[in-house]
């Protein structure tokens, strides 16, 4: 009878999770290489943004990443599209859940700041997979949040504004001025095409 080999504490997965075409990645550990577009899109596709609380319609993480990629400067359209690729492997990770784990950690801001620290690092290797590379990728990462806030809460006001009930706390929210462009729910199909075609405009192909 052969003997078991066991893995070492070196070798062993820290954070492994399957994705859907059936790998099994190692958050703790991914690499360029382990960035299937596939599997990342097919995730984005199906997350829908705010927990799902928008009455009548399914607004999808995908759509949300194609326009953050449309509204964009130029010079950011590639950073701003990959901005949430991160969900295709933590989901949509509510605020308020973040806040409410780190409430109960014992440590909120060391919870919070490891967080951010392992969002940063997964979007770091999917940048490197998209051909994003730069020789300070924690600079880039610092700058590149900074340059697209404003992009993102303008979004999200816009997307609050046209798919959400209107909030019964009008102090709850404290986002800018929404874009004054509707937003409207694409549903999965669409939501699919137009990801992979902004994909591609970045030189990402996502079939395989």
């Amino acid at each position: 009878m052969t003997p078991k080999l066991h893995a070492t504490a070196s070798t062993r997965p820290i954070a492994p999770m399957q994705m859907a075409s059936g790998r099994i990645v190692d958050l703790a550990r991914l690499t360029p290489k382990d960035v299937y577009w596939p599997d990342l899109v097919e995730s984005l596709v199906k997350l829908p943004r705010f927990n799902g609380a928008t009455p009548h319609v399914t607004y999808s993480t995908a759509q949300h990443c194609c326009l953050m990629h449309d509204r964009a400067e130029d010079g950011y359209k590639a950073k701003a599209l990959l901005a949430d690729f991160h969900c295709a492997y933590f989901g949509e990770i509510s605020r308020s859940f973040r806040h409410f784990a780190a409430h109960l950690s014992g440590d909120p801001q060391g919870f919070l700041e490891n967080f951010y620290l392992a969002r940063d690092e997964v979007t770091a290797t999917i940048w490197q997979a998209a051909g994003l590379r730069e020789d300070n990728l924690d600079m880039l990462l610092t700058a590149t949040a900074n340059t697209l806030r404003d992009v993102d809460k303008r979004l999200t006001a816009a997307e609050r504004r046209d798919l959400m009930t209107p909030c019964e706390d009008s102090t709850f929210w404290q986002l800018p001025a929404p874009y004054p462009v509707p937003v409207k729910a694409w549903g999965a199909d669409k939501a699919r095409a137009e990801l992979e075609l902004r994909l591609s405009m970045i030189g990402v192909f996502s079939r395989g």
